[in-house]
Formats: structure tokens, sequence, C-alpha cells
């Protein structure tokens, strides 16, 4: 008689080995988190030391000497940023920031608003009998990171060291810069640079943004010849730095003078930016490209605040030569342009672009895109998140704005600078006798309509809409109606016929005459 031999079938025995398995992952994953962590530990210790270890060398220093290389303290020497240090074959990195602090127990600084100075003088509001304004550098504040080779914090102090004598007023006085976008709103993080080589000790300060998008850089050395350069700086958006006065012209965005134990506020405004700005295309009169022409522009930023001087940051004009060169089918990529107007071939056009040494005037420039026809054309401003185009290629890249440059080199050739209003609705109830002004160069033309030597027409399909123009009989402006009754949806094709001459600007996808919505 057989009996039954009891034991593991196959299943049971692999069901065991899975369970077991999971319980040998399990605790070696454990057995590595406690590793790790005591290895982490270990380096905490190590960087909490070498933490203190530096703030007690910051102890040590004299008052006037705690100040950050590139920092917004300014001294006769520095303290390193950073310092790499190595044990047990691990390398640290110590991180030191120091700035001055504003507090309220003896009186704020001057601030130029009341809610500046609550934001930025700690413990606000002054005791009762406090001087006020009072020394805006009552002390130092120190913080000291520490971190591994991939910036992981492993140990972090903070400590305020009071001068020798507290409450001395000295001789300094703050400037305070805010930096926004072209909406008006605060930007946070963005890089600030004060530079002044003419006081003594010299100031190269850098601090960065808070919340506010302020910047405050306090116990500046006082000056009286606005020496002072404020830049700024933030990824993705164009940078902006003041400049000084020029003869009789006043900076938009100048340079700063600094009176002692006063602030001075600056705000500047930058831009979304993207990389690829303009594609510049040249061409003759009669759309053929013209290659190797080089091409005079200016634009972004206006430098002085005159309504006749139209000197720009960006200026190809100025020495040396940055002139963009179009390649042999009259093309030729700008990029990191300031958002905003550019102009052309120098003043009115006459001057600053050539081919091979011979000038070349400028008939029209002439957009692929915006709200208006001609000058100025617009770079947009650029946000990846929000930016839904146009886009135009070229070299495989989506470039922001394009321009036809029409260039001639007859001087007697009609050129046209602006056209205003460039737009107008379907439905408008001015399409009867809708009013607009040209500006240019060789439009001839007297003051009645009928003795006027150019005429103005746009082309829309097979409709024709001639114009009726009176002029100031230099050939620079004319005051035009036109009745526009029939015109659809879209762009229309100026045309201007004088002395002999037929001139056809282009129309979709550029925008060569009125842009009907």
């Amino acid at each position: 008689m057989l009996k039954n031999n009891e034991g593991f079938t196959l299943i049971e025995l692999m069901l065991s080995l899975v369970v077991l398995l999971i319980i040998v992952v399990a605790f070696f994953n454990l057995y590595i988190s406690v590793v790790h962590s005591s290895i982490v530990a270990s380096r905490e210790a190590e960087a909490l030391t070498l933490a203190t270890n530096q703030m007690e060398y910051y102890q040590t220093v004299p008052y006037q000497n705690l100040a950050i290389q590139n920092g917004p303290i300014v001294a006769n020497s520095y303290l390193p940023a950073s310092v790499n240090k190595t044990i047990n074959g691990h390398t640290y990195i110590i991180k030191t920031e120091i700035v001055y602090v504003d507090d309220a127990y003896n009186g704020c600084g001057s601030y130029p608003s009341l809610q500046l100075e609550e934001e930025y003088c700690r413990n606000y509001p002054p005791p009762q009998g406090a001087p006020n304004p009072g020394d805006a550098e009552d002390y130092k504040d120190i913080r000291v990171v520490v971190t591994d080779s991939s910036n992981l914090i492993l140990a972090k102090l903070d400590t305020q060291i009071a001068p020798p004598v507290s409450g001395v007023i000295n001789n300094s006085g703050n400037i305070i810069v805010k930096v926004i976008d072209n909406n008006g709103n605060p930007i946070v993080g963005a890089t600030v640079h004060v530079v002044n080589s003419s006081v003594s000790p010299s100031v190269n300060a850098t601090e960065t943004t808070d919340q506010n998008g302020i910047a405050v850089f306090y116990g500046m050395p006082p000056d009286r010849k606005f020496d002072y350069t404020v830049s700024a700086s933030y990824s993705g958006y164009s940078s902006l730095s003041t400049i000084a006065s020029f003869g009789n012209l006043v900076p938009v965005y100048s340079n700063q003078d600094l009176l002692q134990q006063n602030s001075d506020y600056v705000t500047l405004t930058l831009k979304p930016m993207g990389q690829y700005s303009l594609l510049i295309n040249t061409t003759n009169v009669s759309g053929t490209p013209i290659g190797s022409a080089t091409v005079a522009i200016k634009g972004g930023y206006k430098e002085y605040t005159s309504s006749t001087n139209y000197d720009y940051y960006y200026n190809s004009q100025v020495s040396p030569n940055v002139s963009p060169v179009t390649n042999s089918s009259g093309y030729v990529g700008l990029q990191n342009l300031v958002p905003g107007n550019y102009y052309f071939c120098g003043t009115n056009g006459n001057k600053g672009c050539s081919v091979g040494g011979t000038n070349y005037y400028l008939a029209a420039a002439v957009a692929y895109s915006g709200n208006n026809s001609f000058y100025p054309v617009v770079v947009p401003t650029f946000l990846s998140s929000t930016y839904t185009g146009p886009y135009f290629p070229y070299q495989g890249n989506d470039y922001l704005q394009e321009v036809r440059l029409i260039l001639t080199s007859n001087p007697a050739f009609p050129r046209i600078d602006t056209l205003t209003p460039s737009t107008v609705s379907e439905t408008s109830s001015t399409l009867s006798d809708f009013s607009f002004n040209i500006t240019g160069t060789n439009l001839p033309c007297g003051n009645s309509a009928s003795s006027c030597q150019t005429q103005i027409s746009f082309i829309q399909n097979t409709n024709t809409f001639k114009a009726q123009c009176t002029g100031t009989g230099n050939g620079t402006n004319l005051n035009c109606q036109v009745n526009l009754t029939g015109v659809i949806t879209g762009n229309t094709e100026l045309q201007i016929q004088t002395q002999g001459y037929t001139f056809k600007l282009p129309a979709a996808p550029l925008l060569g005459g009125i842009i009907v919505s």
C-alpha cells in the first residue's frame, strides 16, 4: 500500500521564493537608506563645522572689510563670494552673502516713498523719538551656505554684526533700483549691477531683485557728477544700462549722482525678448533680390528724451561698424534685438545702406506683420508661454518679424517713410472719405489736389481706389483722402505715380498699403 508523500508543489515553491525575494529587497533598500542617511548626516556635520568656522573667521575681520567681491557693499578690499574645501575626499562649497540692514531702532534711512520705507526698514515703525531719516547702514547681515558639488544645501547659518560704534552717521547714500517688465510688473530675480570708478573706494556692486523687483545698495560713496552706471539683466529679457548725458541731451535712463544721507531711485524696464528677432530681405524696386547689401539699422531703447534726436542703443552706424550684410539671396537674420521700433538706412533712408561701395536709398521698409505699414518696423516682445506668432522661418529658425527693404540707387525715385493711419475697419463709417497722411521723399505736390504731381492709389484685387492729395511743395508730406467703398478685409497695395515713376508696394503677405480689418 502506497502512502501520500507530502511536500511543496512547484507553484508553492515559486511563491515562497518571490515572498523571500521581496523581503530581501525591502531589507536591502532599508540598509541602503540607512547607509545614505548616515553619509548625509556625516556630510551635514562636516558642512556645519565649515559654516561655523567661516562665521568665526568673519568675527575677526574688520567691520569695514566685511564685503563680498561684486556684492552690494563697497569696501577697499573684498572677501571671496565662495571658497571650496575638501574633507575626506568630499568637496564642499562655502558661499557667503553680506548685506547692510536698515533697522528702525535708530530711525529709517531716506526712501522715496513711505511704502518702500515700511518694506525695507527692518522692525518698522521707528520707536518714538528716533531720528528720521537716520543712517540706513545700521549693521551687516551675514549668511553662510555650504553645499556639495551638486548644489545640495548641507548647512546654513545667519548672523548680524554691528559696527564698532553703533549709530554713527556716515557720509554715504543709497541707490534703490526697481526692475519692471514692459507691462509695469516687477521682475523677481533680475541681476542689478552698480558701477562707479570715479569715487573712492570704487564701486562694482551686484544684487538681485526681491519679490517687489527691487534691489537696494546701501553705503554707496557720494558722487555729484552722475558717474553711477546702473544696469539690469534677466534671462529671456532685454538688458538695459543707464548712460551719461551728452551735451544738452537728457538720457531716458540716466546715470545717477548721489548725495550723502540720501537715496536715489532708478526704474529700469526690461522687455521679454526672443533670440531670433528680425529677418531682413533686400530687393530692388521691381522685387528682385539684392545680395551683399550692407544695412544700417537702429532701434530698441531710445537713448535721449529729445524729440529731434533718434539715437538708439542698437545702432550699426557707430564705430566699429556692425552693420549686417545680406547673403546672395538678399537675406540676413538678426538675433537678440530689444523689442520695439526699428529704422533702416540712416536718417530718412538716404544713407547707410550700400552694395559694393555704392550708396542705396531706402524706397520703403515693408513689414510682414504688425499693425502699421512702413516705419517704424516693430520687433515684438516674446514670451514663449503666451506668444502665438506669426513666425518667419529662415535657416531652421523661427524669426519674430520680417521686413523687406526696397532699395534704389536712383536719388530721384519716390520714397515712402510712413502711412498714417494704416488700418481701417471694413465697416467704418469713414470709408467713403478716408483721410490719411504720407511722409517720404520725392513726392511733389502743391496745396491743391488738381495741381498735385503725385498720384496715390490703393489696389485690392481688381479694384483701384484713387486718392486726392495736397502737399507742402517740398515733396515730403502728403495729406490725402480716398473713397474706399467696396474694400474688403485684407491688405491693399499702395501705388505711387510721380515724375514718370510708378512704385507699387507689395501687399499680402506684406503690409504694403492700408490694412483692412
